[in-house]
């Protein structure tokens, strides 16, 4: 009897067949997505990013300062104008820091920009009234949150709202052009 408990009967069915791992998947998974997230990013999202930066470029890299005529002086200055275009005047008005809204005093937005017009008293205008502007530009700016300013086209928003405000505050069209020279969330 010691020779039957040794062999397994050769009547008897075969063993249970084995589950299969649930390693493979994962493994799969693990292996295989960042192999398409770099296939899906350097074959389609980078190509349309480069085809939108490429489209906007020629408008954005020769418009600024063909607009400006070249390099400008500071502090209302006659640049040289472009073509035909007749002399830009120019007045800086820098380092102008705010708290964001809704950042409960933790974030904040250093500025600092230059005023175009092809008003010549520009500079004189500007400073008689500067703290006036000074006060505009603040309330403008604080009250943009972090989400506005992160928004596509949030600059051109600001520059926007800031022309149109401070043209008010001068009850004239002085201001026809507002460059941002530094920007910086914190």
């Amino acid at each position: 009897m010691s020779d039957d408990a040794a062999k397994p009967t050769e009547g008897a069915a075969p063993a249970a067949a084995k589950a299969p791992s649930p390693w493979m998947p994962l493994i799969a998974v693990l292996v295989l997505m960042p192999a398409i997230s770099f296939a899906m990013t350097q074959f389609f999202i980078l190509p349309r990013v480069r085809s939108v930066i490429g489209e906007a470029k020629p408008h954005g890299a020769g418009g600024k300062e063909a607009e400006h005529g070249g390099k400008e002086g500071k502090e209302g200055k006659e640049g040289k104008g472009g073509e035909g275009e007749g002399g830009k005047f120019t007045c800086d008005f820098e380092n102008v820091v705010v708290n964001l809204s809704g950042s409960l005093g933790t974030k904040y937005l250093k500025s600092s920009f230059t005023f175009g017009s092809s008003n010549p008293n520009l500079k004189k205008v500007i400073e008689e009234n500067k703290k006036q502007l000074l006060d505009v530009a603040i309330t403008v700016l604080s009250s943009r949150s972090l989400a506005d300013l992160e928004a596509a086209g949030a600059k051109n928003v600001v520059r926007n709202d800031l022309m149109a405000h401070l043209n008010e505050a001068l009850h004239s069209d002085l201001i026809e052009q507002i460059y941002i020279t530094d920007f910086v969330i914190q």
